[in-house]
């Protein structure tokens, strides 16, 4: 889960957190350095995407969840924020995103280079001990 500190929509409530959702095959392994349930992240405006998440939230759900030889899948691609989060740590991606003009910015994206992995692991590893 992801704290906002705007609201997305008022109804009944203030919609202040954005959710992230883990799934996996089989019988995954443990991580070995487990994070905490709620990531704190900089809102970066939503340039590229309505929803739009910063990397530096999404390097410790990737890097916590995969390993080097794993492919990262995201069904509902948008900007490619994910999948520029495995490309930086190294993994294999999958991206599938329906809008041709979200496709068109994930791909523009992934085209530019990027950390090398190991910097950008200990990056994700000293996000998730703040």
């Amino acid at each position: 889960m992801f704290p906002k500190r705007y609201a997305s929509r008022t109804r009944f409530l203030r919609y202040q957190h954005e959710s992230a959702h883990l799934l996996a095959k089989g019988n995954p392994r443990a991580p070995q350095t487990p994070i905490g349930d709620v990531i704190p992240w900089e809102y970066t405006g939503n340039k590229l995407h309505p929803t739009q998440k910063p990397l530096s939230a999404l390097l410790p759900l990737v890097e916590t969840f995969s390993a080097l030889t794993d492919t990262v899948l995201d069904p509902f691609a948008g900007s490619g924020s994910s999948l520029m989060a495995a490309k930086t740590l190294g993994r294999s991606y999958i991206g599938i995103e329906l809008d041709a003009k979200y496709h068109a910015i994930a791909s523009r994206r992934l085209e530019q280079p990027t950390m090398s992995p190991a910097r950008a692991a200990r990056h994700a590893q000293a996000l998730t001990l703040q």
